[in-house]
């Protein structure tokens, strides 16, 4: 009788930690677009995911947000891929890899180097080289001056989402209303 009791309270004790561990992850599965912030228009593309042993975690992005880092362009290669987001890569067309932020936000890519700069649209996962953080495509890079170069430190800034940049004065209005809690 103790042990057939003992018994039950260890497998409810592995229970309850078991349905712990699911609430204890970084994703939540589910993310709330307000006014200012993205929704995945792609829920397979918002999923964390695994590469060469580290673990991604997509998650949304804020109009007016800026992060510097190194860029490098990708092209022929891939042109005719598919991409993450399940269209064909165009090296000819304005988009980018970002390994985080969601499909279709428009970024401006500024090369700080130079000051060239052009807008993207995220439509892949990447770039997966240690201190890069944007990939921009063959014609994005070129207007950026990284056919030349090949990287170049650049300052990437989140315009709008779905594929579309929204007007200056609602970009202002944002970046004057963005609280920290995405979610």
């Amino acid at each position: 009788m103790r042990s057939a009791l003992n018994l039950f309270l260890v497998m409810f004790i592995l229970l309850f930690m078991l349905s712990m561990t699911g609430c204890s992850q970084r994703y939540r599965g589910v993310i709330k677009a307000t006014k200012y912030t993205s929704a995945a228009r792609h829920r397979a593309t918002m999923k964390p995911y695994k590469i060469r042993g580290k673990r991604y975690y997509p998650r949304s992005a804020r109009v007016g947000k800026v992060v510097r880092g190194i860029s490098s362009w990708y092209g022929p290669n891939f042109h005719g891929k598919y991409t993450s987001n399940g269209e064909r890569y165009n090296m000819y067309k304005r988009t980018a890899a970002h390994k985080t932020w969601p499909m279709d936000t428009m970024v401006k890519v500024t090369n700080l180097e130079n000051g060239k700069s052009t807008i993207v649209r995220i439509n892949d996962r990447g770039p997966f080289v240690r201190g890069r953080i944007i990939d921009c495509s063959y014609i994005a890079g070129k207007e950026l001056g990284l056919d030349k170069m090949g990287i170049a430190k650049v300052s990437i800034k989140a315009l709008g989402f779905a594929g579309e940049v929204p007007s200056l004065q609602y970009r202002e209005e944002a970046r004057r209303s963005y609280t920290d809690t995405p979610y």
